[in-house]
């Protein structure tokens, strides 16, 4: 893969269409996309596990089975599409953006493996064109200004995406856990009401009330192959853990419906901005020691 050249640390102001902006920063390991100071993608060596827990999650909710097609929802530096590519190079990826900037970024920048393709696109309006499709994997990876937007929380998205999949086809959805766990519950409860079988990756310090974090959710029509899903986190430093018991979770929650226009709740992160400005500013003092050293 190739990728632009740039100086450690010195960021890059990405506008979007809306106004917002996004910071790509170049780090020791690869790119990252930063947005109010959180990594929302990370792009390094499609040799080495993905950066972040996250993406490491959605990887292991896809089993250990490649799938023949596969469509993202949300783009960013196409993170999980490049890895899955890695993985099996065999499948076939569409990736569905909105947002002109990150497309244009992709496409002159870091160029897609074979057998991704990219379309600019309102992702919802995509997914309901597209019944029948018979896709082995659906992921839902779209998160604005930090948040899950209502259009890719409620029944009418997740059935969308069941049409989209084959019988075995599977579901897997970025999102999140805790401290307050009522989105969590209901979204939950939205794939329950549209999909036989459902499971989540979660860390138990999330999932207890007791921090914020990502949670992985998957869906099927068909079983789902949780030991092979176990057996991918195994190891994994983030801790994520498979949960298949929902109904203690879920504990009579109802499902998320457009008319609810309900997204996910702000982001409840410690402001780590200081330190981490106080860690690059060591990390630069070091190495212009080492560089006057030589």
């Amino acid at each position: 893969m190739s990728t632009p050249s740039g100086p450690s640390g010195s960021p890059e102001r990405i506008v979007f269409s809306d106004g917002s902006t996004a910071d790509l920063v170049r780090k020791e390991d690869g790119w990252v996309i930063e947005i109010n100071g959180v990594a929302q993608s990370h792009l390094g060596d499609p040799g080495q596990p993905p950066k972040l827990a996250s993406i490491r999650w959605m990887l292991a909710a896809l089993g250990d089975r490649a799938p023949r097609t596969a469509a993202h929802l949300g783009g960013a530096l196409l993170a999980l599409p490049r890895a899955v590519a890695h993985r099996w190079p065999s499948t076939t990826q569409t990736v569905v953006e909105l947002e002109p900037a990150l497309v244009e970024l992709t496409a002159s920048r870091f160029p897609l493996p074979a057998g991704i393709t990219m379309e600019t696109a309102d992702a919802r309006s995509w997914l309901e064109a597209h019944p029948g499709s018979e896709h082995d994997a659906v992921v839902i990876d779209i998160f604005v200004g930090n948040r899950i937007p209502p259009a890719f929380t409620s029944l009418e998205c997740m059935t969308a995406a069941r049409r989209a999949l084959s019988e075995e086809g599977r579901l897997v959805l970025n999102s999140v856990a805790g401290p307050e766990l009522l989105f969590t519950r209901r979204e939950l409860a939205t794939l329950r009401t549209v999909f036989e079988h459902v499971a989540m990756i979660v860390q138990g310090s999330a999932l207890a009330g007791a921090r914020f974090g990502n949670a992985t959710l998957i869906a099927s029509a068909s079983p789902i192959d949780f030991d092979a899903i176990r057996a991918a986190l195994a190891g994994d430093a983030s801790k994520g853990a498979l949960v298949t018991d929902l109904d203690p979770i879920v504990d009579g929650a109802g499902p998320i419906r457009d008319a609810d226009q309900l997204w996910s709740p702000e982001p409840n992160l410690p402001d780590a901005s200081a330190a981490l400005r106080l860690l690059e500013q060591a990390r630069r003092a070091v190495g212009t020691l080492r560089t006057a050293a030589d």
